[in-house]
């Protein structure tokens, strides 16, 4: 048995440093257009088909780095968005009309405008963090209607909340 390859907890054979830079150092050769057959002479391996499959591994584990990469970046990208909606959602908004504040006994209104298109903006985040991480699964109309649903429920229900405490 080779020094490099030991077993598991379930009796399978690990890949070890050795491995994965004889591995690497196959994608090197390939990328600098060596044949397999010249790569399996050259690093060792038993032919041209466990040469190939070598790259292959270093090609698919280098995706997947890759993959967990952009998917860190897109997480802290939709974390900055959401919090910078949800200031939006929490600052209070007058209503203009043609350049003046709109005033009702000389109370200036509030525009919900703002805070419903924040809501709007929020769920759409909300989607995109679902799909990056994988959690959608194929499903009715009507439930995911009725998932919106609650999701804008408890938005305006915190809203109001907020009010409430601020009043």
């Amino acid at each position: 048995m080779r020094s490099d390859r030991v077993r598991d907890g379930r009796k399978r054979f690990t890949r070890g440093l050795e491995d994965a830079e004889r591995r690497a150092e196959a994608a090197r050769l390939r990328g600098k257009g060596w044949t397999y057959t010249q790569i399996a002479e050259e690093l060792g391996y038993a032919d041209r088909a466990s040469a190939c499959n070598a790259v292959k591994q270093v090609l698919h584990e280098t995706a997947q780095d890759a993959g967990d990469e952009f998917r860190a970046v897109k997480r802290e990208q939709l974390r900055m968005l959401t919090e910078a909606t949800w200031k939006i959602l929490e600052r209070e908004h007058i209503l203009v009309s043609n350049g003046r504040v709109v005033s009702l006994d000389g109370e200036p209104l509030k525009d919900p405008g703002p805070a419903l298109n924040a809501v709007s903006i929020l769920l759409r985040i909300n989607e995109s963090e679902r799909k990056l991480e994988g959690a959608d699964e194929p499903a009715r109309v009507s439930v995911e209607a009725q998932q919106i649903g609650a999701e804008i429920a408890s938005v305006l229900d915190q809203l109001a909340a907020r009010d409430d405490g601020a009043a």
